[in-house]
């Protein structure tokens, strides 16, 4: 499979660039961060507010129109989880630096989109198939978002004596590690070679 042939087909619809939006905004959301610590301005983390949710908003239409407006294509369905990688390592990156997420989780989030990568890349080049984002991952780029929501706004709201931060925190990594034992069963499957 070359990457060439990932541009064969349908590539300028609405959904792909919602996904190319996506990727290019992001790194807006830490550089509010950064204004925000700076210039002690608070105004800025309502950007960055706004920044996430319309993000994703992006994660959620992009599939959707797609699917909705017959507009699935191949780029389409490699872009997609490249945005949410890029999205979600960006923003964890951001929250590590500025809001006090823990490096540990960026270590883990790091680790599991480096096996994630590099097994699609394999079965991509090797198998020509593209692996498609598993549920667990969407539902982990969705707890992400929430994640950085709550260490934006900083809520002083304890459950069961745990901060907000520490739950988002654990519903992230629940459904990370979910989505890499979902990954590792497709791609085992398939890689030795028990279906194609």
């Amino acid at each position: 499979m070359k990457i060439r042939e990932l541009f064969s087909g349908r590539v300028f619809t609405i959904s792909n660039f919602l996904s190319l939006m996506r990727i290019l905004l992001v790194p807006f959301i830490a550089i509010a961060f950064h204004l925000e610590k700076v210039n002690g301005i608070h105004e800025y983390r309502y950007y960055s507010i706004a920044l996430l949710v319309f993000l994703a908003a992006t994660d959620f239409f992009d599939g959707f129109l797609a699917r909705t407006l017959n507009q699935v294509s191949r780029l389409g369905q490699f872009i997609d989880p490249l945005a949410d990688k890029i999205s979600v390592l960006t923003l964890a990156v951001a929250l590590c630096v500025y809001k006090g997420f823990p490096a540990w989780m960026l270590a883990v989030i790091l680790a599991r989109d480096i096996y994630a990568v590099i097994g699609g890349a394999l079965l991509f080049s090797r198998k020509d198939i593209q692996v498609r984002p598993n549920i667990y991952g969407k539902i982990m780029v969705g707890f992400m978002a929430l994640c950085g929501l709550v260490f934006i706004l900083e809520p002083p709201i304890l459950i069961f004596g745990l901060s907000l931060q520490a739950l988002s925190i654990a519903a992230v990594l629940v459904f990370l590690l979910l989505s890499s034992l979902a990954y590792w069963k497709i791609y085992s499957r398939i890689y030795f070679g028990k279906e194609r």
